[in-house]
């Protein structure tokens, strides 16, 4: 993936099959490095809820500050710091702080995806990454067949597939190094995030926040609607005056009333 090129990728939404929302990932090139933003709307699995992820990361890929917030059924906030410098990494919730050794390199999330997406693994090679509170492994899969977006339409490409565990997830990468496809098993089944578009962004164009396109779309199919279904309603006009008669139309005869003796 060209990261030297302001884009977003916006992806559908699924958990068992079902439409479950839709999220966007931006990417921001910046002079020392990127700036990741993952925004999703998730209505499924229940409770529905709002979340919007941001990192950004150096010239490397490794993440200076991440933060994050989950609302649902309250709100939940989350900061990092990555500090190379003073050797510690720092993790604000809410009013609890605590900082940890920052003895390896380390990623959160979304650096993490992109961290996957540039390894060079032969099959059933694994990569170890370290995270705030733990690790995760990468391990190569046997290439797929899938069908992913190009110029527009939907084509059938080959795809590197990387397991990341613990947990059962799957990361999808077409050969020029896009996500395009994210699974995981959340409880029995299996919530999926598949890439439906990349926009190209001019420099230091925002992209429509998905509250604000939601809301189009809904206009929109609301005054489709309307057109398709709502009749025609004549024209009421007070004191309008009557219509003239066609010419083709033979005029009434008034009937005479016979007066009888």
């Amino acid at each position: 993936m060209d990261t030297a090129i302001p884009q977003s990728l916006r992806y559908s939404l699924k958990y068992a099959g079902h439409p479950a929302g839709e999220q966007r990932l931006t990417v921001e090139p910046r002079r020392d490095g990127l700036r990741l933003t993952l925004e999703a709307n998730v209505e499924l699995p229940p409770p529905r809820t709002r979340q919007r992820w941001e990192s950004e990361v150096d010239q490397e890929g490794l993440p200076r500050r991440y933060r994050e917030r989950v609302e649902g059924n309250g709100a939940r906030v989350m900061e990092v710091e990555f500090s190379l410098e003073d050797g510690l990494v720092t993790v604000s919730q809410g009013k609890d702080d605590f900082a940890i050794p920052y003895l390896t390199q380390m990623y959160d999330p979304l650096s993490l995806i992109l961290a996957v997406g540039a390894l060079k693994l032969e099959v059933g090679g694994v990569e170890k990454f370290a995270l705030v509170g733990g690790r995760a492994y990468a391990e190569r899969l046997p290439d797929q067949n899938l069908e992913v977006i190009a110029s527009g339409e939907k084509v059938e490409r080959s795809v590197r597939v990387y397991r990341l565990r613990p947990g059962l997830s799957l990361l999808y990468f077409d050969e020029a190094g896009y996500p395009v496809r994210l699974t995981q098993k959340v409880g029995e089944h299996i919530f999926e995030a598949e890439l439906v578009q990349v926009e190209r962004l001019e420099a230091g164009q925002r992209p429509q926040s998905l509250e604000r396109r939601q809301e189009t779309i809904q206009r929109n199919s609301s005054r489709a609607r309307g057109v398709a279904t709502e009749p025609g309603k004549p024209r009421v006009v007070s004191g309008e005056p009557p219509k003239e008669r066609e010419k083709d139309t033979a005029p009434r005869r008034r009937r005479r009333r016979r007066r009888y003796n």
